[in-house]
């Protein structure tokens, strides 16, 4: 019942940025190579491949909400694996060509790669100078965050529901018409008797049918758009009609609600760490940058720059 969006595009711009991560993390230049002894190949385009090891350091390159979209998005990955075999192929063509022999191209591979040297050494050694301690921030520190910002944490009512599920085809109105039927004799079974064991013996969802038909307690934006008005009108412990979503028939039962509340302290605790972390690791690199170079040893000579911007007219 939760809803899950995601763009291909978006993805596909992750998977490059991974990528990309990867490749500045070897200060190299990245190469399709014959995958070692017991990798399987992905993919393929004659003798250019791409190794199994190489999609898995892809993905566990991504923060793990963007890694369960792209495995969920066989479209993205595809795309993003032509892609690479094209390039590697370009690649390979052009240095067959000797094209990586030419004083322009090696002057720019030169530069690129002292950028790049640059970038990992400073971003480190950044990393180090806001390094922040373990233990901070102390209870304290929370307990004050918690109480300044109490007002924003406000959580919306949370529903907790239960479903009988049947899996519907989508472009035969006969074979809808026949599963919307069962989803009715489902419905009115379950109101009659044991929703529980209804949902146990006929869901086509396997995770609730095993919990009874519970799927869990949710706000209404996290349940399909297509149920949310039928739960929001369901009293506590009715059991609604079959209603038809994207690829299939829920027939919905209401367990209870949590009203609207404030969220608790512990509740907040890994946020707000993780927020506290990051101000004060922040705070810790503009300290030492205001250190290393202060206002008053800043001087800029306006007319030798006014000099440098009419030579590039």
């Amino acid at each position: 019942m939760k809803r899950r969006k995601s763009s291909s595009a978006a993805l596909m711009q992750r998977l490059r940025a991974a990528a990309g991560v990867l490749l500045v993390s070897s200060v190299g230049v990245a190469s399709a190579q014959a995958p070692a002894q017991g990798n399987g190949v992905v993919a393929r385009m004659g003798e250019v491949t791409v190794g199994q090891d190489e999609v898995e350091k892809l993905l566990q390159a991504l923060p793990d909400a963007e890694r369960a979209a792209v495995k969920a998005d066989r479209a993205s990955l595809d795309g993003w694996l032509r892609q690479r075999l094209l390039s590697e192929a370009l690649l390979r063509d052009a240095r067959a060509k000797g094209w990586a022999d030419r004083p322009e191209v090696k002057a720019k591979v030169d530069a690129a790669m002292r950028e790049i040297a640059a970038r990992i050494v400073t971003t480190s050694y950044l990393e180090s100078v806001g390094q922040v301690p373990e233990a901070f921030p102390s209870e304290t520190d929370m307990q004050a965050a918690y109480e300044q910002g109490k007002a924003n944490f406000n959580l919306p009512a949370a529903y907790r529901v239960a479903q009988i599920y049947l899996a519907a085809p989508e472009r035969d109105a006969a074979a809808v018409a026949k599963v919307r039927e069962e989803a009715g004799k489902l419905a009115r079974q379950a109101r009659a008797g044991d929703f529980a064991a209804v949902a146990r013996a006929s869901s086509q969802d396997k995770r609730s049918a095993e919990r009874g038909g519970e799927v869990d307690t949710l706000p209404l934006a996290r349940i399909l758009p297509e149920l949310r008005d039928t739960v929001a009108r369901l009293k506590v412990g009715e059991v609604s009609d079959p209603v038809q979503a994207q690829a299939g028939f829920h027939v919905v039962k209401l367990l209870g609600i949590q009203p609207a509340r404030t969220a608790t302290l512990d509740e907040m605790k890994p946020q707000l760490r993780a927020a506290l972390r990051q101000q004060r690791q922040q705070q810790l690199v503009q300290a030492y940058l205001a250190q290393l170079a202060p206002p008053t040893q800043l001087s800029i000579d306006a007319a030798a720059l006014d000099a440098a911007l009419k030579k590039t007219n």
